[in-house]
Order: C-alpha cells, then structure tokens, then sequence
C-alpha cells in the first residue's frame, strides 16, 4: 500500500503531521525488533531486558515507542537551503548500547527539483561524514517535487517525504530513532514491496522479499560470492522503491560508509517496512523522485559521478585466468584462441606473472620474456591488463618500491604508538603489519594520503617502462588481509613461528554492534576486522585524519582514483581502464567492476543478472562476471551457457582460478563454435556500436545501459519481478538459458512488437510469456519493435573490426515506425564533443533517413552497407535512395519472415534518405 493525501497544515517552512501512537501503530511497534549483537537467535525475555530500549510484548524483544526511546521535536530555524529542527534525546536513560547522542539537528536541504537531502547529526561536537566528493548544485531549484514534514514542537520525532504531484509519502519514518555514539538505527514505512537495489551482498531475486524478514550486511569485504545473505566487495547503500502501478519510482542514498545493515520485514498490518542500522557516522540521506527508475539512475549517477567512457577496445572479450604459470601457458591460450576463431581484444595476467607475488615485478624464470609476450600480443592487436595488489612487503632493504614508500611515510599506521605490536619489525615503524600472497609480511598503502597517490602515480610509471601493458586490474582492495586474529594464515610459510596481524580488543576493533557481518561468510575470528587489517588504523587526505573504522569501505574507491590518475599520465590523451574489485559511489567514475570470486554454478550464473543490475543502479554500468565460474570446474553445457550469457555482459571476460582446468572458450570444441557465434553477435549484431553509443551517453548524461525490465516497462507489473532476463538500452532484451539440460525456455515480453534478433521473424506481441525454443547453441535475442540499432561486420578484434562496414536493423511497431541513434568517435582518445559522432534515425511512413548532429568527419571511410527491416509488409516496387533508384538485386524480401534486406554503399558522415514503395504505397 502507499500512503495518500495526508493532512497537511504548513506552519513556517515544513508540512506537518499529527502523531497519536494508534493501538495499530502500537502492533506495528512489535514487529520493529531489537538488534541482539549475537544474533536474533539468542532473543529471550532476559536477554531482552539488558537493553532499556527493548521491550518485551507476548514473546517478541522489540523496540520501545518513540514517545519514550526516540527524540523530542525542538525548535526550528529556517536555512538559506532549507531548516533545521533541534532534536532532544526523550529519555536518557534508554538505551541500547550507552553513548547516546542526547542532542540531535534534523536538517533539510533542498537541492535539484527532484533531490532533496536530509541530514541528522550531533548538534554538540562533529562527527565523522564521508569525505569523497559529491556534485550538487550551487543553489537550489525554486520548484520541489517534494515535501518534507516533521511533528510539532514536543513530539516524538519523526518525519515523512511526500511526492506533491500524486500525495504519496515516499518515505515515513517510525518508531524511535536510535542515534548512539556507535550505533545508529532508523526505521521507515515502504509505500509498496517493490524495492530494489542496497548492496554489495549475496541476492538471490533482484527485488527484495519482506517475508519471511531478510537482514543483510554492507561493508567492504574479502569474501567469495556465496548464496546465503553476506558482505561482498563493495558498499553500496542505495535503494529503489516503485510506488504505483504508475511507475513512479523513488530511491534513497544514505551517504555513510560506516559498517551497517538492513532488514526487511512487514507490519502486522502487513506494510513493508525497511530498519538501516550504522555504527557510525551520521544519517546522511539523499531522497530521489524520478518519477521513473531510469531517470532515477540518471540523477543519482549525475551526483555520484557519471561512469567513466571506456575506450572501444574494452567492450571487446578478455580471456584471463590465474594459472597460465608462464608466458607459454598465455601462448597456448591465445593459440587456441585464434585457431577456433574466436574473437578476443584483452589478455589478463594474475599474480602468477609477479616475482614472489610482489608487485611490479615479473618472475624471470617462468615469466622472464613477458616484455616479448605483451609486444607479441600487440602485434596480435591485443590488449594487455596486469593485476596488482594494494599490500606491499616489508623488505624495505631489497624491494625498491616499499622502500620508496616508507621514504614518502605512505602506508597506513596504528593510531596510537601503543598499539604497535611488541615483536613487530623495527623498521616497519608503526605501520600496521600484515599478511597476504607474498612470502613475507606486508604493509598497506594509505590512498587518501596524497604522498601516496603521488608515489603510487610513480610506481606505475616506473612500472609501465618495464612492461608495456595497456590497464590495470586491482584486486584485494577492500582491503584485504589473511588470518588477522587467528593463529596464522592460511598460507602462512609452514617453516616460520606461528603469526598474525592481531587487533587491540577496544572500541574500534570490537565495537558493541558489530552487524551481522561477524556471522556470515568465511568469518573465522567474528570480528569486524575478520580477513582486513584493523578498525584501529589511521589514514589521512592531508587535511583531516581518519580511523580506518570510518573510511575502511573507502580503501578499493581511493586506490581506484590513485590508479585511474596515474595511467591517465602514462596514456597522455587516452582513457584509461581500472578494474576494480572494491567500489563505494562514486566509484563508476573511474572504474570498470567484475562480481568477484564466483563459483561455476548454475545459481550464481543466475545471481550475476541480478548483480550485474544492481550495480547498473548504483552507477557502475561496465560491469560482468567471471564467465564460466571462478572457482570449481564447470561441465562443457555450462561453459557454453555461460558464455553465451558473457557475450552480453557489459565487462566480458572468461577468468578461473589456480588448480583448475582450462575453461577459455577454446577449451572445448563445442564451447568454441558457440562462443565464436555470440561473440560475433557481440561484436556485430548491433552490440558493440550500440554500447559504445549507450557509454557516450552514460558518460554524458548517466544513463544506464544494460536495465532490467522494469527501467524500460515501468507500467508493467510483471516485469518487476523478471531477473532472468534484461535489456540493453531500451532496444535489446538478452533471455539466456540458466538450467541445466533445458532446451527451452520462457521468456516474458512486455507490451511491445518483438522480434528474433537474428532472424527478424515476428516472436510476440506483448504482453504474453512464451516458451521458446533454445538448444545448447542458441541464446534468445530479441528486438522491440520501435527500435533502429546500428551494427558492424564482425572480426577477430575491434581494431579491425572499427574498419568495417556498418549497417541498420530497423525492427518496425505496430504503426511501422522505428527510430535510434548512432554515436561513433576515436575509440580511445578523450572524450570531446567536438570530434563526437552523433545521429539520429527515424524511420516512418515507408521512409528510412538519418539526421547528422555533428562530428562527420570522425567517420570518414565508414559506410552503411546494408540495413534490414523486420516486420516488412511486402516485396518493394522501388526503392530510392537520396533519390536514386537501386537495381531489385540489391534489395531482397523474405516473405515468411517479413524481413527486407537492402544492400547499398552510403557513406557514413552524409545523411541518408531510402524511400520504398510498394504497391499499396499512395
């Protein structure tokens, strides 16, 4: 349900609301639990009474009501941007974990029409707020889509966000706000169950389930995709919710990078309610109103950062794999590769090519003419990424570039000299010491410092005049660290005396809530510190100094800017490629993201839609996983499944992990020619020039480019609930087969024209949900009448393939009509208007043209060469085009399938108008 035409009275800047705590409300309170730092399987009517704040009603530990836990409303005082209302604890004595911050200021700030910001902070002294930049504007719209109203002075506090055009609350706060020293929880009604988005962490169904009720951690983490709810790589506390059947969306962005939860549950009038909990920080929450999913993507990606613009040769396939174990192990692949005609642009190389696991180092025995094998690649046309690793070992003495970065003072230390291990090595100062691949104890470089941005831009010089690679991957940066707080690592050298990074027992290392965090996944310690380094460190931007307790889920981000800088100095006028397996908004600016650590499983086949959508949201659209599984070894049928999905991702690349079999798409010979035929459909049927079009625009505008369903349909019920399916842009929906042995599948077509991608034959009027025939070597494509894609002939690489003749597939609605639009620059140099390639296509009323925007000499020596029309009534009379008649041999008419196939040779940088006539033609 939502909630619609309140009462709303204005008294001086805010809409206000009653508040009588109903016998309703007062059932609600009960389903709003108590947080046990154990875990809810430990709730008991004792357990419950530790806590003031608790309440114990028939058998259930909940949160005490508002007018008793919460905070009173104070005064009010009206901003230039907005007001502020002062906040006093109601009772001091409730609690759940002491520290209580008795004296708050609720602030709203107004920013664009659609995005407004609310902040609850510490009216007394500052706390920590997440220092990466946002884009906002100067000064703020004078017209809100929006109001925001709290309770009268003497209230309890809450308050509700309202979307003016249609009286729905989007957004209504209940129940008491906890805001402690190191705990913070708030909780709100859901205005439907249609939420979406909130990660890095295990989902199973993109939209997200209230009952039974679901808790799930956020907080930057060295742990394997898995299927049970746990913290991954990244943070990302961003969430959609659809309001109506409408398709009026909204999302929320709380900016806090604190270690935190939420859950989702139902009242027990059966409302969906949402509880996020940090455990420090403040409550820094940006309300976005859409009104649809797409343009929400655009106005919180236009705040975060737009994505960065790959260069052409990215969106291309990569092969990698940790254990190739030498140069000739690369060879063999790539041999297989070209002999199976398989198309590839990027070979990676893992950490088997350093030198005892050291960055910029190569290993002279098994890797001594890498140098060789990157210009053999190059002559192949190839690119080369190189993986490094943010720990650096503490052989100070005879390892150049940790020595370099004690000299800068550039990696992180305890926060207090008193922490400093007793048996740590002297002459790592007091730097935090821990252990990960190499073969002896490492520190970690602080990113936010900039001594240590400048000394890692030199690195990576110094490191590109050894090997000429063309991209980075970092890995390992949330960051990571081995057995901190066991015994050992696991890798730990079986010779050495038994050791490892050991956390001080305070605050900060053991905090009174640690989140759920501490109970799922590979957590072997449960401490929030499992497999990182210490909440303890201290980390500078030069300016202010920060506990790595706040910033910890900021480490992959700052290391992603470090890096993204320095190759913007080694490739002078080029854009450069950082793939990154940490990210925080904002992130998507600078990096490219893969999944993570997956298994070859068929449910995590399925998850990588799911999170490949979600990271769509969160302003990452050059995303994809490990095709064919990280770890495990998958069967010929799932390989080849895999890869037909791959094909489609926006990052695509085949990577497995050491101590497994080859799985490179060359691998298995049935594997090949189905990976030789999607890929070709990547690299030519409209893919490739229709992703760089739709990155032009992402990077332009924020646009997102692969979508869900619902992004395109937002009307459409149906397809809320479709994440086994997706679009590219809003032309393209990719239904990949993800059971074993099926040779069928169901697909769901929204209210559209839709028709076979590769053959053009008419598939469904929508909506309806058809079983479609796949064997192993078909993926289901389809194209939604309406739409113009462009398209290239395909080659083994996108260095060639650029120099080859484009063509059109114009797939008609129901009124024979169709448009799109075609974006083409150097493929690689910076991104400028000027030079930028842009045209519009409309088609209608039987006639075909293309209007130029400008860049026509970017294109020169390009052609259209052919164009198909699908949903064609009949065989032409004539056809003219810029008013030439052509032959009839250069046109053909397949009846059965009404598909048109015209052959020409029109340059791409003049406009083009094709005129067909027919017999029914006036």
């Amino acid at each position: 349900m939502c909630f619609k035409g309140r009462l709303k009275v204005v008294v001086v800047v805010m809409v206000v609301v009653t508040s009588t705590l109903t016998s309703a409300q007062q059932d609600n309170l009960q389903a709003i639990e108590c947080p046990f730092p154990e875990g809810q399987e430990v709730s008991s009517e004792e357990e419950c009474h530790k806590y003031t704040a608790c309440q114990w009603t028939e058998g259930r530990c909940h949160m005490t009501d508002d007018r008793h836990g919460g905070y009173l409303v104070g005064i009010t005082e009206e901003t230039p941007r907005g007001y502020r209302v002062n906040l006093e604890k109601a009772n001091d004595k409730v609690t759940m974990f002491g520290g209580d911050v008795t004296q708050l200021v609720f602030e709203v700030i107004y920013h664009e029409s659609y995005h407004l910001q609310v902040k609850i902070y510490d009216l007394a002294q500052a706390r920590y707020e997440v220092p990466t930049p946002l884009y906002l504007p100067e000064s703020p719209d004078e017209e809100h889509l929006y109001d925001v109203g709290v309770q009268p002075e003497g209230e309890p506090f809450n308050f509700n966000v309202t979307r003016k055009s249609t009286g729905t609350t989007v957004f209504r706060s209940m129940g008491p706000l906890t805001f402690e020293d190191q705990f913070i929880q708030l909780h709100t009604w859901l205005c439907s169950t249609y939420l979406y988005g909130l990660g890095e962490n295990t989902h199973l169904s993109f939209r997200h389930k209230f009952n039974p009720r679901s808790t799930f951690p956020i907080f930057a983490r060295d742990q394997p995709v898995g299927t049970t709810p746990m913290n991954e790589y990244g943070h990302h506390p961003y969430y959609m919710v659809m309001e109506d059947d409408d398709g009026n969306s909204h999302s929320v962005f709380l900016y806090n990078s604190n270690a935190m939860e939420y859950s989702t549950y139902q009242l027990e009038d059966n409302t969906p309610a949402l509880t996020l909990r940090t455990i420090g920080g403040i409550i820094d929450l940006h309300f976005f109103l859409g009104p649809f999913p797409e343009d929400l993507t655009i106005q919180y990606t236009n705040m975060v950062g737009t994505p960065a613009f790959p260069p052409y040769w990215s969106l291309g396939f990569q092969l990698s794999r940790w254990g190739y174990n030498s140069t000739q192990g690369v060879r063999e692949a790539r041999e297989r590769m070209k002999i199976m005609g398989i198309p590839q642009d990027v070979q990676t190389c893992d950490i088997d090519y350093m030198y005892r696991h050291r960055d910029f180092t190569y290993d002279p025995d098994n890797w001594g003419d890498l140098p060789e094998l990157i210009q053999e690649l190059h002559n192949d046309k190839l690119k080369v990424t190189l993986i490094l690793d943010p720990a650096l070992v503490i052989d100070f003495d005879n390892y150049p570039p940790s020595s370099r970065g004690k000299d800068s003072d550039v990696f992180i230390k305890w926060s207090d000299i008193n922490l400093v291990p007793d048996d740590q090595d002297p002459a790592a100062d007091n730097y935090m010491v821990g252990y990960v691949w190499p073969d002896n104890k490492t520190v970690f470089p602080d990113f936010l410092k900039p001594e240590t941005q400048t000394w890692w831009n030199n690195e990576i010089k110094l490191f590109h005049d050894m090997l000429d690679f063309d991209a980075i991957w970092i890995d390992m940066n949330e960051p990571a660290n081995f057995g901190t707080n066991l015994e050992k690592p696991w890798n730990w050298p079986p010779d050495e005396p038994a050791w490892s990074l050991k956390c001080p027992d305070n605050k900060w290392d053991n905090p009174p809530y640690p989140t759920m965090m501490i109970r799922v996944g590979d957590n072997q310690s449960k401490k929030i510190s499992d497999h990182t380094i210490c909440m303890s460190g201290n980390q500078t931007d030069g300016d202010k100094v920060y506990l790595h307790y706040n910033v910890h889920s900021l480490y992959g981000w700052s290391e992603t800017v470090a890096t993204y800088n320095a190759l913007k100095e080694v490739f002078p006028d080029k854009r450069p490629v950082v793939l990154s397996r940490s990210t925080f908004p904002g992130s998507g600016q600078f990096a490219v993201h893969w999944l993570g650590d997956n298994s070859a499983e068929w449910s995590q086949m399925r998850m990588s839609i799911i999170g490949m959508l979600e990271f769509t949201m969160f302003g990452l659209p050059m995303v994809g996983a490990d095709i064919c599984g990280y770890f495990n070894e998958p069967d010929m049928e799932m390989c080849a499944r895999w890869m037909e999905l791959g094909s489609f991702y926006p990052f695509s690349r085949n990577h497995n992990a050491q101590d497994t079999g080859a799985q490179d798409p060359a691998a298995w010979p049935e594997v090949a020619e189905i990976s030789r035929y999607t890929l070709n459909i990547r690299y030519c049927t409209s893919l490739l020039p229709q992703f760089s079009s739709h990155k032009g625009v992402a990077h332009m505008h924020g646009h997102s480019v692969v979508r869900p369903l619902l992004s395109v349909f937002p009307e459409d019920l149906a397809g809320r609930d479709v994440d086994d399916q997706f679009m590219w842009g809003d032309g393209l929906m990719v239904a990949p087969v993800l059971t074993q042995g099926a040779t069928e599948r169901e697909v769901y077509f929204p209210q559209a024209l839709w028709y076979n991608l590769v053959t053009g034959e008419k598939t469904a009027s929508g909506p309806a949900t058809i079983t479609v025939e796949a064997p192993l070597e078909v993926i289901p494509l389809y194209i939604k009448g309406g739409r113009i894609l462009p398209n290239q002939v395909p080659a083994l690489n996108t260095v060639d393939s650029r120099q080859n003749p484009l063509g059109l597939t114009v797939a008609l609605d129901g009124n024979k009509t169709a448009s799109g639009d075609l974006f083409w620059d150097s493929g690689d140099g910076e991104h400028h208007m000027s030079t930028m390639y842009m045209s519009k296509m409309a088609y209608y009323q039987d006639e075909l043209t293309t209007r130029i925007m400008h860049g026509e000499d970017t294109v020169a020596g390009l052609y259209i060469d052919n164009i198909d029309i699908y949903g064609f009534p009949q065989d032409p009379r004539d056809i003219n085009v810029n008013n030439v008649t052509i032959p009839t041999e250069d046109w053909n008419f397949v009846a059965d399938r009404q598909v048109l196939s015209i052959t020409l040779h029109a340059p791409l940088g003049e406009s083009l108008n094709i005129k067909i006539l027919y017999d029914e033609s006036p």
